[in-house]
């Protein structure tokens, strides 16, 4: 199945690019679209994911077509054809 990834901001920066493709296995959950991502993109996964705890670091917003993913089940939502994943970076005051 295809998943378009879209990066805000720096992270859009960062790669070069605000839109990416990701093929993954049927039924995929979004820790594993992210570790694909990671696998994809150069040098990503040490700005996504904690090196010491391996888990997705919490100063990003995760959407799935356009919800939190933590209102969607968090990180093992399940992912179909032609979802929309966006990393926001967030920005604390």
């Amino acid at each position: 199945m295809q998943v378009l990834v879209r990066l805000h901001g720096p992270l859009a920066w960062l790669v070069g690019r605000d839109e990416l493709s990701l093929g993954l296995e049927e039924g995929a959950s979004v820790l594993q679209a992210l570790r694909a991502l990671c696998r994809q993109v150069e040098g990503l996964e040490a700005i996504i994911f904690d090196p010491d705890t391996g888990d997705p670091r919490t100063n990003f917003l995760i959407l799935l077509n356009g919800r939190d993913v933590d209102v969607l089940g968090g990180l093992s939502a399940r992912l179909s054809n032609g979802d929309r994943l966006e990393l926001l970076p967030l920005i604390r005051l």
